[in-house]
């Protein structure tokens, strides 16, 4: 792949081009990260109110009662997004999604178990311990290069 970056005092906000015979993975996967490289923050609801946490310190985002969390090392945050709306914004290369109802950041995986029967276990920093879904499996290990 080759990459060009072309300097031009007139240009007011940065562009991003790229020129291909077919759409693949991998570029399809460079896009993601490209359009997602801006999102570093999010904005989420405490008892305290609007608080803005850094995406590196999400361990996980999962929905409960049509209701959309975000846990953290420091707590429990509510957030105005849908599931598929974060999973669009945030970087695909940190954030994977494991069933319907939840997405883990993989910095924060210490293990995982995968069976025989296809369930994983994933069992994150802090102790917490969840299941991606079988649906999710191969999704999964794609994007973990396993």
């Amino acid at each position: 792949m080759k990459v060009e970056v072309s300097i031009d005092p007139a240009c007011k906000e940065p562009k991003v081009t790229i020129h291909t015979d077919k759409m693949t993975d991998e570029i399809e996967n460079l896009m993601q990260c490209i359009a997602s490289a801006e999102m570093n923050t999010l904005s989420v609801l405490s008892h305290r109110g609007v608080e803005f946490i850094n995406c590196g310190d999400i361990v996980r985002i999962y929905t409960e009662q049509k209701k959309v969390f975000v846990q953290t090392m420091g707590g429990i945050y509510n957030v105005r997004f849908r599931l598929y709306e974060l999973e669009k914004k945030l970087n695909t290369q940190v954030f994977v999604r494991i069933s319907n109802a939840e997405m883990v950041n993989r910095n924060m995986i210490i293990h995982m178990d995968i069976s025989k029967t296809g369930t994983i276990g994933v069992e994150l920093k802090g102790g917490i311990k969840t299941y991606a879904s079988r649906r999710y499996v191969t999704k999964i290990k794609k994007q973990l290069g396993l």
